[in-house]
């Protein structure tokens, strides 16, 4: 065997030595290659056919690995330390990740979110919490459900879970303390997220850093009540501004009270004031607000809650909302209200655009834009 065969032996062996040490995702041969290449960029470049015919052997090898790799999913002989390389696969990713919650996808890709595996099971059906953030401004948990073998039910699991409920270190939560639940969904009819706040901004007490949450919730045609203890611990690092910036318009004053940005939700708190209690000039039920970064980037609404502030004797109206994160720290924060156009028949119905939108009226001189480093 001349030397240059030898040389090309010593490095498909290195080939395969990276491909058994190189964590799987889903393209195995472009990464393995980058890798191969990299350390041979300092020697002479070879034939094409030569190339060619190496890369087709690397991806011989690497389908290889790939088949053991489900080999070892569908028989379950997962060692610790696979099981913690599978954890990177997209295909085993959580249910944060399938959401179109920006803020949960931050929560996951960066490692705020906390995973679990708590589950419970009653007459053959399984009720799994996956993991749980909570950022200071609301708390969301992954929930997924497992049938019965060969039952595949076509509720979605949203439908099928009632009478939700929650307890904070042992203690009941419910319309004086917290927002309500909110549900989103995420990959399939299989997974629901579960969403709720306190009232902090509302005149409720905030929930403490840390805090062990019970979820109790009845499945449909399930008898006994599904219960599961969460551990909760706020993920800190958010950027808090009390600007009480505020404007008038007619007979309304609007004021931004609170505005908190964490790496999973922008946290907004309105107040919306009568002035003159005497008239019939009042927004205050239809007021809405857009966000947007100083460059003109909006912020989805994902959502939120109000109250009429009654212990003051006054009805002011607080808002609390949740949108999107910021993917950076913007510089300025641009509130633009609107109210709904509303029609005179049928009554109480919202006017819509050709498109089936419903038409909105911005209100200028309610608009504030807050520059981030002053309030800080």
């Amino acid at each position: 065997m001349n030397t240059r065969s030898k040389q090309k032996d010593k490095e498909v062996t290195q080939l395969e030595r990276f491909i058994r040490e190189t964590p799987v995702e889903v393209d195995l041969v472009n990464r393995t290659m980058s890798k191969y290449e990299s350390i041979r960029n300092t020697k002479p470049s070879e034939k094409f056919r030569t190339r060619k015919n190496l890369r087709q052997r690397v991806m011989m090898i690497t389908a290889s690995a790939a088949m053991i790799f489900s080999l070892i999913i569908i028989t379950g002989l997962i060692s610790p330390t696979m099981a913690a390389t599978m954890k990177e696969v997209p295909l085993l990713s959580s249910v944060f990740k399938f959401t179109r919650d920006l803020g949960l996808h931050a929560a996951d890709e960066k490692g705020f979110s906390t995973k679990l595996n708590t589950s419970v099971t009653h007459e053959g059906f399984t009720l799994n919490v996956t993991e749980v953030v909570f950022d200071g401004t609301r708390v969301a948990i992954g929930i997924e459900r497992h049938h019965k073998e060969g039952e595949n039910s076509k509720e979605s699991l949203s439908d099928q879970m009632s009478n939700i409920e929650f307890l904070l270190n042992g203690e009941p939560l419910n319309h004086t303390n917290f927002s309500g639940v909110f549900r989103q969904p995420s990959k399939d009819k299989n997974s629901v997220i579960l969403e709720f706040s306190d009232l902090k901004n509302q005149g409720g007490s905030p929930f403490p850093k840390q805090f062990n949450l019970t979820l109790s919730t009845t499945i449909t045609e399930i008898s006994e009540p599904f219960k599961m203890d969460i551990p909760v611990s706020d993920i800190g690092n958010y950027v808090n501004l009390q600007p009480n910036i505020s404007r008038k318009y007619k007979n309304n004053q609007f004021t931004i009270e609170q505005i908190i940005l964490t790496p999973i939700t922008t946290s907004i708190t309105t107040r919306i004031a009568l002035l003159d209690k005497s008239t019939s000039v009042d927004f205050r039920e239809g007021i809405n607000i857009e966000v947007y970064d100083e460059q003109g980037r909006e912020l989805k609404l994902i959502h939120g809650n109000g109250r009429r502030e009654t212990n003051k004797g006054n009805s002011d109206l607080i808002m609390d909302l949740r949108f999107h994160p910021f993917e950076t720290l913007p510089k300025a924060i641009t509130i633009k209200p609107y109210i709904n156009l509303i029609n005179d028949y049928p009554k109480g119905t919202y006017q819509e655009d050709e498109n089936g939108d419903p038409i909105i009226q911005y209100i200028p001189e309610l608009e504030i834009t807050i520059p981030i480093k002053s309030q800080q």
